[in-house]
């Protein structure tokens, strides 16, 4: 009997836990798209740490992707499934992501500091 597949971890807050459901429910991938997204999400998280506005400089990646997944790790899943996570798109991915850190910080801005 061939081994099952394994299918990707998606670290998710549990506000996001409900939308998730629903995008891989809607968009129900096959196992290699799901792994080929969860992938295409994670490098371009990654690539968008690199490239991160000067106001967040002194998040690490691993602050930065928590900071997207607490925000919007349903809307950037679902962008990296209708992309089919195709690398040739990351750019779009990363863009998306930039737009949805951006939305934060214009929401939640960088406290004061106290002098």
């Amino acid at each position: 009997m061939p081994a099952r597949p394994q299918i990707p971890v998606i670290d998710t807050p549990e506000h996001h836990f409900g939308a998730m459901f629903l995008i891989i429910l809607t968009r129900s991938p096959d196992d290699v798209t799901l792994r080929a997204a969860v992938r295409l999400a994670d490098n371009a998280a990654i690539a968008s740490w690199a490239l991160r506005p000067d106001d967040l400089v002194t998040l690490t990646v691993e602050q930065y992707r928590q900071l997207l997944d607490y925000a919007a790790a349903p809307q950037v899943l679902d962008l990296a499934l209708y992309l089919e996570g195709d690398r040739e798109h990351i750019r779009t991915l990363m863009e998306h992501i930039a737009r949805e850190i951006a939305e934060v910080i214009a929401h939640y801005p960088q406290p004061n500091a106290q002098g």
